[in-house]
């Protein structure tokens, strides 16, 4: 993987300083990473469970701060209590801590020697940042995105967090031959399907109406009209994935054969329609891009 073409990654300081905060975020857009803010434990508990939450690579702990956001004075058992709310929720993150008292710094390095680096504030910066940013590229989760950097970003922008998701999923169980995962991708792929038929339907009406897309998305009807209205070419690339993803999708994912058929869907079933419908993803980039959006 190209690290230079890496997206930025979102990482989360609970510290409550706000301007040494805001200077960190400065020094760490430098090496692609943003900043969130909070400066208490309740409100990085409440960014952590939100739906922004999933994007979150790192973590830095100031040593003392404040538990609940009513408080007004910090406190001395809040980096217990961070670090140990941390490593249950998100235990494959990188989370570090920082201090600028020298006195902590030393009893804080020998306490969480083994488990969490420890920097101190004015000097260490960037080495913290530099060591957060390798750790979290080791995250299972930024390694597929940025594997897939065209993709994600495309999703991102045009269907929302939701589909990063499944579509992490999908990628992430591609490969698994139980039938149930298999049948659980199948479904999961449609659902993607349709809704980039309903992002490009939001984009503009002249790539498909909103008929085609209101209540139950009408895929059939859907690809005969980007046929006939030269969006997408009869029997090429689109139009013969866009079919398959629909076709096997239904067939094997979201219904229930009436008999079994003679051949399956395998594992290898799912990485074709996978592989296909990333395809299909960057052909609603550049037809939107034809649009100049």
């Amino acid at each position: 993987m190209n690290k230079e073409k890496a997206r930025p990654m979102e990482m989360l300081v609970v510290d409550d300083d706000i301007k040494y905060a805001e200077a960190l975020n400065r020094e760490a857009q430098n090496m692609r990473i943003i900043l969130k803010h909070a400066t208490n434990l309740e409100d990085a508990k409440k960014i952590m469970e939100s739906r922004f939450g999933n994007n979150i690579s790192g973590v830095i702990l100031d040593v003392v701060c404040m538990k609940e956001r009513s408080q007004k004075i910090a406190d001395n058992s809040f980096i217990i209590a961070a670090s140990g709310y941390f490593r249950e929720k998100a235990p494959h993150l990188p989370v570090v801590v920082i201090t600028g008292e020298p006195d902590q710094y030393t009893n804080l390095k020998e306490l969480f020697k083994g488990t969490l680096a420890v920097y101190s504030k004015g000097s260490e910066e960037d080495v913290m940042l530099t060591f957060l940013k390798e750790e979290a590229g080791k995250v299972d989760r930024n390694k597929i995105i940025n594997q897939y950097k065209d993709v994600f970003e495309t999703l991102e922008k045009y269907l929302g967090n939701d589909a990063v998701d499944e579509l992490l999923t999908c990628l992430r169980m591609m490969s698994n031959s139980d039938s149930t995962s298999i049948k659980n991708s199948l479904a999961c792929l449609r659902r993607l399907q349709e809704k980039i038929y309903i992002a490009l339907n939001r984009i503009s009406y002249k790539f498909i109406p909103t008929e085609l897309v209101e209540g139950e998305v009408k895929v059939s009807a859907i690809h005969r009209h980007l046929v006939e209205k030269g969006i997408t070419e009869r029997n090429k690339i689109v139009d013969r994935f866009a079919e398959l993803i629909y076709k096997i999708s239904c067939d094997h994912g979201a219904h229930t054969p009436t008999k079994t058929p003679k051949y399956v869907p395998s594992q290898y079933t799912v990485q074709s329609l996978t592989f296909a419908l990333l395809d299909l993803i960057l052909w609603m980039k550049s037809t939107a891009d034809e649009m100049g959006i």
